[in-house]
């Protein structure tokens, strides 16, 4: 789990509002099949006829702001929302930013699904770059067979210490999210017998995971 601290961006009625951000991982998979296929670069290429080397693209249909970007692998993208602040904003947020993947990957006869991780078996294809590139050295197998897709929600904070709180805290509360949020029983086309099998499967980067209580910033550094 990652904070990001940053200002209070509203005041509303004299409260301070948070802002909140959202980004959503979507599976690509053929229209026909459900076989997820690396159509990714493509659809980010045919947004704007950009290059392969700029990952973001703004696409017709979205929040003001928000963008497509390419993920880890060329068989998902990521709609991530701009700043957000109310309820109704959310939900507009998750139904635009599905829609207007959904209809880019249609252009290429694929469709884009909100599902953590493939029904059927799938060899993915890693997306280049310097960051990607390091973690493919750094972590093998685990890199390279990495495709789970995932739903992140960033609400701003005040200070370093207020963060490191709401992690303090939030901490007993992960089952239940983990139970609220499991959609993945299938890996490589088997039914694991998990609710969530992306859990396991990203349980292996030692970056996952609940983190021991810190108490104060500074510990936490």
């Amino acid at each position: 789990m990652t904070t990001e601290t940053a200002s209070v961006a509203a005041v509303e009625r004299g409260r301070a509002v948070r802002t909140v951000g959202l980004e959503e991982e979507l599976l690509l998979v053929d229209a026909e099949t459900l076989h997820p296929i690396p159509v990714a670069g493509a659809i980010i290429r045919g947004l704007d006829g950009g290059d392969t080397a700029v990952t973001a693209r703004t696409a017709d249909g979205l929040l003001p702001g928000a963008l497509l970007e390419l993920e880890v692998k060329h068989e998902q993208i990521e709609v991530v929302s701009p700043p957000l602040l109310t309820l109704s904003e959310l939900r507009s947020a998750v139904v635009t930013g599905r829609g207007a993947a959904d209809r880019a990957a249609r252009t290429l006869g694929a469709r884009a699904v909100a599902v953590a991780t493939s029904t059927v078996p799938c060899t993915p294809h890693p997306v280049t770059g310097p960051r990607y590139d390091q973690m493919r050295d750094r972590f093998g197998l685990t890199m390279t067979e990495q495709l789970t897709c995932g739903y992140h929600v960033h609400v701003s904070v005040s200070s370093d210490e207020e963060g490191v709180a709401v992690l303090d805290r939030l901490r007993p509360w992960l089952p239940v999210l983990l139970a609220l949020s499991a959609n993945s029983p299938f890996w490589q086309g088997e039914d694991t017998s998990f609710a969530s099998y992306r859990y396991q499967a990203w349980g292996r980067w030692p970056s996952a995971g609940a983190y021991d209580v810190h108490g104060s910033a500074e510990r936490y550094a």
